[in-house]
């Protein structure tokens, strides 16, 4: 699984990052993510750092980086899902329809909370404070979308 910053700065911030490793064990980013992520102002920046030391964070970038008219992150992410096939952990709307169009399956941030719940490595409880807990700290969820995941979850 390829991951864009977004969602890795986010889930550092609630403290659920490891959210990642214990559903896809381990995590792809390109160089352009990782500097984009690895500023000491960012938050989760160390959380993100022992992740990449502890090796469950690789590091690796596409050999032909077309430019998709996206963010460096972004452009990279999508490239590199593109060259080893793999799917790809994004938030933004613009890169998502990118993704897609060059046939990449996507995840967002608020599905890894899903699948951790559908693991049971999270209850649904826990799964709704999460949600919440991301859009407290800058997730944009529509109304109706957010209306549509509470009301998933606690089904």
């Amino acid at each position: 699984m390829i991951c864009d910053s977004t969602p890795l700065i986010l889930l550092a911030k609630i403290d659920k990052l490891d959210l990642l490793k214990k559903i896809f064990k381990t995590v792809i980013i390109t160089e352009d993510v990782r500097d984009e992520i690895l500023k000491e102002d960012k938050p989760g920046y160390l959380t993100i750092q022992n992740a990449i030391r502890d090796k469950w964070i690789k590091i690796k970038s596409p050999k032909d980086n077309q430019n998709l008219q996206l963010g460096k992150g972004e452009n990279s992410a999508i490239n590199l899902a593109r060259e080893i096939k793999d799917e790809l952990i994004i938030d933004d709307a613009l890169a998502i329809t990118a993704a897609k169009e060059l046939g990449i399956n996507t995840t967002r941030t608020t599905t890894v909370i899903f699948m951790a719940v559908k693991k049971k490595i999270i209850n649904k409880e826990e799964g709704i404070k999460l949600i919440n807990n991301l859009i407290e700290n800058g997730y944009y969820i529509s109304n109706e979308y957010y209306s549509k995941i509470i009301t998933k979850l606690k089904s």
